[in-house]
């Protein structure tokens, strides 16, 4: 049985194994941050539980600075609050906040309570946070988080 060289040619390619793609460049890949939150912890609370910024929360609020901040209890309290959840709004430069929304939550993540108040309320109770409280330290940890002011634009 003779073959020809395109024959032979065709059973040699059939035979050779494929090859696997190429994986994607790194730079595709994080590019883009998956959304949702991104809770980072940042100190712990007088029991010991865990209090954690969300990162991706922070953002300038004109002269402020708002981000979210939880604290996970060690046990629930009495009420069954275990989560709380905090958007506060910061002034930086002077070291002053205020509470805009405080969320409660159960164990299994149903909410107990959500309180909130105008913005234009709140910052008439911006004042300095009391020194060594859990809300204290989430409010300098929101501010050294916080992402860099975007760089000025230069015209030409």
């Amino acid at each position: 049985m003779r073959m020809t060289r395109c024959r032979v040619l065709a059973v040699a390619l059939a035979a050779a194994p494929v090859p696997a793609p190429a994986p994607a460049p790194a730079s595709a890949a994080a590019a883009k941050p998956p959304p949702g939150p991104h809770w980072v912890m940042v100190g712990r609370h007088v029991d010991g539980s865990p209090v954690e910024v969300d990162t991706r929360s922070i953002t300038a609020w004109g002269d402020l600075t708002r981000g979210w901040w939880r604290l996970t209890l060690a046990q629930p309290r009495p009420d069954g609050t275990a989560i709380e959840k905090h958007l506060d709004a910061i002034d930086c430069a002077r070291g002053v906040s205020t509470a805009l929304e405080t969320v409660t939550l159960r164990p299994d993540g149903s909410m107990i309570g959500d309180a909130r108040e105008t913005p234009s309320t709140a910052i008439t109770r911006l004042g300095p946070a009391t020194p060594g409280t859990t809300g204290e330290m989430a409010g300098a940890a929101i501010c050294r988080l916080r992402p860099p002011p975007p760089k000025p634009r230069h015209h030409r």
